[in-house]
């Protein structure tokens, strides 16, 4: 599919690139009124749903009933359907934490879409079940994009719109078919750093494939940490006055940027 008409808005082209079947298609309103009479959020979650969500919509829902995937469930794992959930904001200063909001609090597997004007956060998040409330998921871990600006869609961004055709993703059931989508995400993320979108092929029967896979998200999470480092530390370096202070904090960012690159190279 080539992604070259500027007259459809990076939503529209989401979805077309998805090509969920209309049997999904759900399209119901959420109202943040349920979100804010949660007695789980805190006063200042309250604060964000109020001023930074516009809309939430129910686009697709995934189910046996509506695509022909079979549910998951373990002790561990409740993956017995999957939610797409569009979040249209107001404000997109705290977009980090309007994603762990609705992750958290939907309990749902989410595969999360916010947009603001033309650009869209695709979000993602594993969840297990909470041994000790069988009532509740936790999350694991979050997978996110970070904006894609649909005016200026770049190519790593066009090929994963691509990859995520339906048709293209492991239909084995609802866990593999969203992990598919993780790894998706997760070639995305490697590429914003590469500049080029490689998707590992996971055979699920093969372990040299899976640990690729693994391998990848330990190399995004190490690269993740030591750029929240080196934020850090170029922060301090601001507030630094001591001249023998701020050589060591400079030698430390260094380091920590020469890591990053060392990693990326291994991506």
């Amino acid at each position: 599919m080539k992604m070259d008409d500027t007259s459809q808005s990076i939503t529209d082209q989401l979805w077309q690139a998805m090509k969920l079947p209309e049997s999904c298609l759900l399209n119901s309103r959420i109202y943040k009124k349920m979100l804010l009479e949660s007695s789980d959020l805190s006063s200042s979650d309250k604060k964000v749903v109020a001023e930074d969500i516009d809309t939430l919509t129910w686009r697709y829902t995934l189910k046996p009933e509506t695509i022909n995937i079979q549910k998951l469930q373990t002790e561990e794992l409740d993956y017995p359907e999957i939610a797409v959930i569009h979040i249209t904001l107001k404000s997109t200063k705290r977009v980090k934490r309007v994603v762990e909001i609705i992750q958290r609090n939907i309990p749902y597997p989410l595969v999360l879409i916010i947009t603001h004007e033309n650009k869209l956060w695709f979000s993602l998040a594993n969840k297990r079940q909470s041994l000790s409330d069988s009532q509740k998921l936790t999350v694991e871990s979050f997978f996110d994009s970070n904006w894609i600006d649909g005016d200026r869609l770049q190519t790593i961004e066009q090929e994963f719109l691509v990859s995520l055709d339906n048709k293209l993703l492991d239909w084995t059931n609802f866990y593999i078919f969203y992990q598919s989508i993780v790894e998706r995400l997760q070639a995305l993320q490697a590429a914003q750093l590469t500049g080029q979108y490689k998707l590992i092929k996971s055979d699920r029967d093969t372990s040299d494939n899976s640990k690729s896979a693994l391998n990848r998200q330990t190399l995004l999470k190490n690269i993740r940490q030591l750029e929240e480092e080196a934020k850090n530390l170029k922060a301090s370096l601001n507030k630094e006055l001591q001249f023998n202070r701020r050589l060591e904090l400079n030698m430390d960012i260094k380091h920590c940027e020469q890591q990053i690159k060392q990693l990326t190279h291994e991506l």
